[in-house]
């Protein structure tokens, strides 16, 4: 567990030297070890926020709505999301109600039933407006 650890700190600490870098010193195991770590970091440092949902449905449907989405070329990340037995398309990473409502708005000439929904966003992803 010490030589975990301390393989975690090392590339932690020296996380702008490429990967290639460390090849031949951390072991495969230690290197899945690292990326099972990382893993769980990323679902921790979730916050809640919103989202803007665009869709519920089918697969083929989502699909074609995410795909939609991505032609209009919006800066705020697209999501499909599975909750059985539905497929929702979410867009962005909005820290308040109030900039979700903003983006909502300006979606609604093309998606007229998006709503916002409460969500588990990741922070660096969020957007800013400057």
């Amino acid at each position: 567990m010490k030589k975990i650890l301390l393989a975690l700190i090392i590339t932690l600490g020296f996380s702008h030297l490429s990967y290639a870098q460390f090849d031949e010193e951390i072991s495969e195991s230690t290197r899945q070890t690292f990326q099972n770590y990382r893993r769980k970091f990323e679902n921790k440092s979730r916050v809640t926020g919103y989202r803007i949902q665009l869709f519920t449905g089918n697969k083929q449907m989502a699909d074609k709505i995410k795909a939609q989405y991505l032609q209009l070329n919006f800066p705020y990340p697209v999501y499909m999301v599975f909750e059985m037995p539905n497929y929702k398309i979410q867009v962005g990473d909005f820290r308040n109600r109030l900039e979700a409502e903003g983006v909502r708005e300006n979606l609604m000439t093309t998606f007229s039933g998006a709503f916002l929904v409460k969500s588990q966003i990741t922070p660096n992803l969020i957007t800013t407006n400057n």
